[in-house]
């Protein structure tokens, strides 16, 4: 009996693996372009030999699940369709939720399928979360805001439903209203959430303010006044802002060149920051490309960076700190602050900044979080340098000057860079650069200095803090990828290709760009000084500078911590909203502030 029992929940550990396993493969793919085939790629994974029984009837219902919470109603109905067909039978639940959906997908005119609505309204198990998927869907179809709002009041006076117990469906409501112009209705749904929480004698949420002003801001970004009037609504209900609000601030008043106010809100922020109110990636997004505008001359010139201006490297540590704080101090567990959109703006600063030390720390701080490089991410780099390239070539020559085009151009793949060897190819070149004119040639080399086939990384510098890379490299499928020249020039189509690529190679490039840059001042302080230790000793300091204390040196183990302690997917839940309005989603914050 003993050994049946132990047989059965083997049998189930091994199929929930396997689920677990489709979903987070599902999760990756809508990280990127091929996010659109999620409904195949699902599909064709549920084959017969790996899901039986009702083990396959629990991967139906968790993928189900698994697309709702991300708002993908039309691959959750495929899905169904496809689970019914083969026999099983859906729990009540969920089924009316699918039912509601379904009777949307198959309409004609959405006016018509007002009373099979409502009589699903009308039974218990159809409950407020299935309602919000209804109006998004109802919203992806673009069904009039009327429609909704009537469907709404329906759906509220027949399950008496108590709006204070439910200011997600307030907000939803009123944010559908005001993007059809329905201001009235908007401010009836806000008006009677206020009330109902006043009769309760409880303090108002902040999601339907946060939402309303989200709103606001996609409608008109630059409507500072009307947002100043939430403000003060919100101030009279006695309601304390989230990071939503302190986002929508920060970002009206970057519109509007208010910079140290700007600045200012973000310290309120960090000040103020506990588990309910911590910057998120957005807050990080808007920050870093204001100080990467602020460092530009032009901008300079006319606004002068506040002296509360946060440095960039300081604003990186911060957003890591936050991360920390968030997950319980292991970097790779998964948080609302980190995100490849935020490290990918950091890294845009750096590079702009052409400070290599800070990059060639991003990108080890990216393997040590849990994620990897992708096309973007090599591009990011690779458009900065041949960029500066360019510009270095057109430049007229001087004798004893040098670029960092120079040295780049003439160093070889596998060598130990030598300054007097350098300095002899530089002087018998026949060309300003070896590479003239800057282009495909360049971008081959620029590859090759990543050295993608050596198999080991000792060339590289340690770093304290961060978990080193491994020390000897296999060159299996996922980690031995860097992308072709064809793919950065955009003459191949790379996304039906990997997604990923491994951070060493472009760890390599910037620090050979880090070295190019102590060559040029080593040509004048002479061989006495060690320009290649000096190095190690600028990443070792950089990285003191943007690292906070605290992270393990070993990530053994941390993946499975982080299934055991949070389940598969940390967070799923809480990233419904950002999935559909954050950068995860795909949808990335409009700067609006930039000139």
């Amino acid at each position: 009996m003993l050994a049946g029992q132990s047989t059965q929940e083997t049998s189930q550990k091994i199929h929930r693996a396997r689920v677990n396993t489709l979903l987070f493969g599902a999760d990756r793919l809508l990280l990127t372009s091929r996010a659109d085939t999620l409904d195949s790629y699902l599909m064709a994974k549920l084959s017969d030999s790996e899901f039986y029984n009702t083990y396959r009837s629990t991967a139906f219902m968790r993928l189900i699940r698994f697309c709702l919470e991300r708002q993908l109603f039309d691959v959750a109905l495929v899905l169904h369709d496809r689970m019914l067909k083969e026999g099983f039978i859906v729990v009540h639940s969920l089924s009316l939720r699918m039912a509601a959906l379904d009777i949307v997908r198959k309409a004609k005119r959405l006016k018509d399928i007002a009373p099979r609505l409502q009589s699903l309204f009308e039974k218990k198990a159809y409950d407020v979360p299935a309602f919000l998927d209804l109006i998004h869907y109802l919203d992806d179809k673009r069904a009039a805001a009327a429609f909704v709002d009537e469907l709404a009041h329906e759906f509220v006076s027949v399950r008496q439903i108590k709006l204070s117990e439910h200011p997600d469906l307030v907000g939803e409501l009123a944010s559908i209203n005001m993007r059809a112009k329905r201001l009235d209705a908007a401010q009836k749904w806000l008006q009677i959430f206020e009330d109902t929480c006043g009769t309760q004698d409880v303090l108002p949420d902040v999601t339907p303010y946060s939402d309303i002003m989200n709103t606001l801001q996609d409608i008109d970004p630059r409507n500072g006044e009307a947002i100043q009037d939430v403000l003060f609504r919100m101030k009279s209900a006695g309601v304390s802002p989230d990071v939503s609000v302190f986002n929508a601030l920060i970002r009206v008043n970057l519109i509007q060149k208010r910079y140290q106010e700007a600045f200012a809100l973000y310290h309120v922020l960090m000040d103020k920051r506990s588990d309910d109110l911590m910057p998120n990636d957005v807050t990080y997004k808007l920050l870093f490309r204001a100080t990467h505008l602020l460092s530009r001359a032009p901008v300079v010139r006319r606004h002068r960076p506040p002296d509360n201006a946060v440095p960039p490297r300081r604003l990186f540590r911060e957003m890591l700190a936050c991360h920390l704080e968030q997950t319980t101090g292991l970097p790779p567990w998964r948080s609302t602050v980190v995100s490849v959109s935020a490290f990918h703006l950091a890294l845009r600063t750096f590079m702009a900044r052409e400070d290599y030390a800070a990059t060639f720390i991003i990108i080890r701080t990216l393997w040590a979080f849990g994620f990897q490089p992708n096309l973007q991410t090599y591009l990011i780099v690779f458009v900065s340098l041949l960029h500066r390239m360019k510009q270095e070539a057109k430049l007229p020559r001087q004798e004893d000057s040098y670029y960092l085009v120079d040295f780049l151009a003439h160093l070889r793949w596998n060598e130990d860079p030598d300054l007097h060897l350098l300095l002899d190819r530089i002087r018998h070149a026949t060309e300003p650069t070896a590479l003239s004119p800057i282009g495909i040639k360049t971008i081959s080399h620029l590859l090759s200095l990543g050295e993608h086939v050596r198999h080991t990384n000792i060339d590289l510098p340690d770093v304290l803090t961060l978990p080193p890379f491994p020390g000897q490299i296999h060159h299996h499928r996922q980690h031995a990828l860097i992308p072709t020249v064809a793919m950065l020039t955009g003459a191949e189509d790379a996304s039906h290709q990997r997604t990923f690529y491994s951070p060493i190679p472009l760890a390599r490039i910037v620090h050979k760009a880090l070295l190019g840059e102590l060559f040029r001042k080593a040509v004048h302080r002479g061989t006495d000084w060690d320009w290649k230790g000096a190095a190690r000793l600028i990443i070792e300091e950089t990285e003191r500078e943007m690292i906070p204390e605290g992270i393990p040196r070993k990530l053994d183990g941390l993946e499975r911590q982080r299934r055991d302690g949070h389940g598969v997917l940390p967070f799923a839940a809480a990233r419904m909203k950002r999935r559909r309005r954050g950068a995860r989603g795909g949808r990335e914050i409009a700067f609006d502030f930039e000139d």
